[in-house]
């Protein structure tokens, strides 16, 4: 049987955790099975478990890349008997490491890519490796705290030399 996978990806202070547990709050995910969130990285923002909907999601932290692997994650989601995988990604892990680490049977349903408006021009001209590495896979680029004044063209133009895929949201 097919195990669905939600990614989200971005660097630090992006959205990802706030976003997920909105999601996780507000309604009820694949259709009443469990869910497995896998957590890649710990930022900021923390999960709030008494907010989820139901009580079948079960949050595990993967703390290092070695931990990425089909073995484990098949693992995981046996001993939660998950029919639902999201992944916080870390966004200073190449994407390659994960999409290796995937079990057969798990399918990536949908790839956000989270990023703030407001670092992602530094970003962009300092790790451009990596911000290129998510966007390359990402289906839909989630920019937050886009202030009245942000160059959105600036943003654009920078998803758009990566990739004409990916939707973009303001």
């Amino acid at each position: 049987m097919n195990t669905f996978v939600y990614l989200f990806t971005g660097f630090l202070d992006s959205g990802k955790t706030k976003f997920i547990q909105e999601v996780l709050s507000g309604q009820e995910l694949g259709g009443g099975g469990n869910t497995l969130l896998l957590i890649c990285e710990e930022g900021m923002e923390e999960y709030d478990p008494s907010e989820f909907v139901g009580q079948n999601i079960y949050c595990e932290i993967i703390e290092d890349q070695d931990e990425l692997n089909p073995k484990n994650l098949t693992a995981l989601k046996e001993k939660y008997n998950a029919t639902l995988v999201l992944v916080e990604y870390n966004g200073m892990w190449p994407m390659q490491t994960l999409f290796d680490a995937l079990p057969r049977n798990w399918i990536m349903y949908q790839n956000f890519m989270f990023a703030d408006a407001g670092t992602f021009v530094n970003y962009n001209a300092n790790m451009r490796g990596l911000v290129v590495d998510k966007l390359q896979a990402a289906e839909l680029v989630i920019f937050n705290r886009v202030g009245e004044n942000a160059d959105t063209m600036a943003l654009h133009k920078i998803v758009r030399g990566v990739t004409r895929r990916a939707d973009i949201a303001y």
